[in-house]
């Protein structure tokens, strides 16, 4: 009888997608109810009704407990709404079910670094990636966590290995070289953001980075031309603003130090007095006669 309930399920998926609404295209499902409200799910959250979606999810899990899959789909549904304390308890449900499946413990992991709960996090993460060597994701928030930890070693070695099977990874190779930068390492950080950027040589978080490192080397005008390309793809960051200000002053360039620091008050809006107050400063040394 479930058999014949997923086929129904399935038939209600092809009508859906003719353009039946999702709940008239499930109206027939007597046999598997809780396969087609989960099936229901999926399509809402396709269709980016995901209040539908998580409604639906809902419905599954309470006609079947052990529906890892709707579980999953809760927890992410909570995690994008920034729920996280609920899509917690749904992705540590998908790990009871599933024990031996990835996708539980990358997720469990993952939220539970959102919520800055590191130490908590590194033990699921651990897991997904023994059981799915490959998951990059995990990779970069286990480092990432061990990083936090204080524990620079393990946290590269981690960002090694996801880089072993994504070597163009962005967000491994920005957190590896902070973490070399932060270990003492820093003519490393900036040869690995260098190879970084000789494959993508507009990415912002790259250029923003390596624009850190180049000013902590007096390298003045290669730290304002990467400052530069970071801000024209990330032109709301107030940090990069004011070193790209601070570079201009060392460079002799006074006159774009001002424009650059003035931009950087009217971005802040108020927000950061202490960043306005040290703008200003460098303002009035700027603009004395």
């Amino acid at each position: 009888m479930r058999g014949a309930g997923v086929l129904m399920a399935m038939l209600g998926l092809m009508a859906m997608a003719a353009g039946a609404e999702p709940r008239t295209a499930y109206a027939q499902q007597p046999n598997d109810e809780a396969q087609a409200e989960y099936l229901l799910a999926l399509r809402y959250k396709q269709a980016g009704r995901n209040a539908e979606a998580l409604e639906h999810a809902r419905a599954a899990v309470r006609l079947r407990p052990d529906h890892a899959a709707a579980h999953f789909t809760i927890g992410s549904l909570e995690r994008m709404a920034g729920n996280f304390e609920a899509a917690l308890t749904a992705f540590q449900r998908v790990v009871e079910l599933e024990p031996n499946s990835n996708r539980g413990y990358a997720m469990t992991g993952a939220v539970l670094a959102r919520m800055n709960r590191c130490a908590d996090a590194i033990t699921p993460l651990r897991r997904a990636t023994e059981l799915d060597h490959s998951d990059v994701p995990s990779w970069a928030n286990l480092g990432s966590c061990l990083n936090r930890a204080h524990q620079a070693d393990a946290a590269m070695a981690a960002y090694r290995q996801g880089l072993q099977h994504n070597p163009g990874n962005t967000d491994l190779l920005n957190n590896f070289a902070v973490t070399l930068r932060n270990a003492g390492r820093l003519d490393e950080a900036v040869q690995m953001l260098e190879s970084a950027l000789q494959r993508e040589p507009d990415q912002p978080e790259l250029n923003l980075n390596i624009g850190t490192m180049y000013r902590r080397q007096n390298r003045w005008a290669e730290a304002a031309a990467a400052f530069e390309r970071g801000l024209r793809g990330a032109p709301t960051n107030h940090g990069a603003m004011f070193d790209l200000a601070y570079c201009y002053e060392q460079l002799g360039r006074d006159q774009d130090a001002i424009q650059m620091y003035h931009r950087y008050i009217t971005a802040l809006g108020g927000r950061d007095p202490d960043g306005v107050a040290r703008a200003q400063e460098r303002l009035i040394a700027l603009e004395e006669p």
